[in-house]
């Protein structure tokens, strides 16, 4: 078997450069596992807290609808937000995890590589090891028969000085030349194997050992993939989890729509039937121009939570015109009147609940629903400021909070341009 030369052997230094590789691989492990807590809330009060934010932001979306639909609008936002986020945790874990699989198979296939060339370096060390006993043995051989028996070939003094034919001592001296040039090329040989068997040696313990090291790596870097793929795992479930309850809450908002619209086309009847009532009222007056200040505020500290104008509702989709304003107040506020006039109205109309309607003169009047109580009745005469009520939640409302409209020609208006 020819002998090969140690170039064949992998260096030390590229054996720990993959080492060092498959080391930093490691170090990223430890992104690809999130913290569980950020893949899922574990805290109801902080999932209570985003829904109440939600349900107070929703208010002014969804305008006079009822306090249940609110509730369940609010936790579906909060339900989608917590998917959306962890959809992009999960697909984030996934690109990461298929980056370190794929760095993972580089350094594996560079470990095959090295541990072959350990073991072809083991094998050449064994062959080397061979052939060095070869020449030992051969050496030994020779020192025997020198010693013992004389069959080197080499001659003696005595058989040199029994030469009788000058002619002979040319060729006994190339024999013994050649003999010893013979020897010396053996002992050669035989240092030469030796010095390139230690080589070998050193270098298939250098592999052996790099190659170990970048085992451990390996190993530990698989055990980081797993405890990564277990999260994987958790947050998949809790994106099914998640996904369950915001299709129950769609199931919920479903069922409440029928009411929803039921409400809303009561809203427009009864909006439509004030109408009626107030041209009737004031037909032949004089339309009472806009401007700051020819109505006052209908509560002593006013706080406007939502606003007149046309709204699209945030699930369902249509559209509806919010005809006031709603007033932020506690239950038992007292509410003022916006300005002096008769009173029209003083009672129940359906999603407006307890309602006074006031006519001012000059085809202008004001609505407050959702009263607690009304301290005024029908034809009543009151001056700007008297108190005709207080604050409630009677009919379609989320809460405690007046809604207050002003009315042109019977037709709802912004009331910001009167107050």
């Amino acid at each position: 078997m020819p002998f090969r030369s140690v170039a064949a052997v992998p260096s030390v230094v590229a054996v720990k450069r993959l080492v060092a590789i498959a080391l930093a691989l490691v170090g990223l492990v430890a992104p690809l596992v999130p913290d569980a807590a950020s893949a899922r809330s574990s805290d109801p009060q902080q999932r209570q807290r985003e829904i109440a934010a939600e349900r107070a932001r929703l208010q002014d979306e969804i305008g006079e609808a009822a306090a249940e639909e609110a509730q369940i609008l609010a936790e579906l936002r909060v339900s989608q937000r917590k998917r959306a986020e962890l959809d992009a945790q999960v697909a984030m874990l996934d690109a990461q995890l298929a980056e370190a699989e794929a760095e993972l198979a580089e350094v594996s296939r560079a470990l095959d590589v090295a541990v072959a060339r350990e073991i072809e370096a083991n094998r050449r060390v064994e062959a080397a090891k061979t052939r060095l006993e070869q020449a030992r043995s051969l050496l030994r051989r020779q020192a025997v028969r020198a010693f013992i028996d004389g069959t080197t070939g080499v001659p003696s003094d005595t058989d040199i000085l029994a030469v009788e034919d000058v002619d002979d001592a040319p060729r006994i001296a190339q024999y013994v030349d050649a003999v010893a040039r013979s020897q010396a090329a053996i002992v050669e040989r035989h240092q030469r194997l030796r010095r390139n068997t230690a080589r070998l040696e050193a270098e298939a313990a250098a592999a052996k050992k790099a190659a170990g090291e970048q085992q451990a790596a390996v190993a530990e870097r698989k055990a980081g993939l797993e405890a990564a793929r277990a999260q994987q795992s958790a947050a998949r479930a809790a994106v099914a989890a998640e996904a369950a309850e915001e299709q129950r809450l769609l199931g919920e908002v479903q069922k409440r729509k029928r009411e929803y619209q039921r409400k809303a086309q009561e809203l427009a009847r009864e909006s439509a039937g004030i109408a009626d009532l107030l041209r009737r009222r004031q037909a032949g007056q004089a339309v009472t121009p806009s401007g700051r200040g020819v109505l006052g505020f209908p509560l002593a500290r006013p706080s406007v939570t939502s606003g007149f104008g046309w709204r699209t509702h945030p699930i369902y989709g249509d559209r509806r015109l919010h005809a006031g304003i709603d007033l932020h107040g506690s239950t038992g506020t007292p509410i003022l009147a916006a300005g002096a006039g008769t009173v029209v109205f003083a009672g129940v109309r359906s999603g407006y609940g307890n309602t006074v309607i006031i006519d001012h003169g000059g085809r202008l009047a004001t609505l407050y629903a959702h009263q607690s109580a009304i301290a005024v009745q029908e034809g009543q005469l009151v001056r700007r400021g008297q108190v005709i009520g207080s604050v409630g939640s009677t009919g379609n409302s989320t809460g405690p909070h007046l809604h207050f409209e002003v009315r042109a020609a019977g037709t709802p208006v912004d009331p910001m341009a009167y107050l």
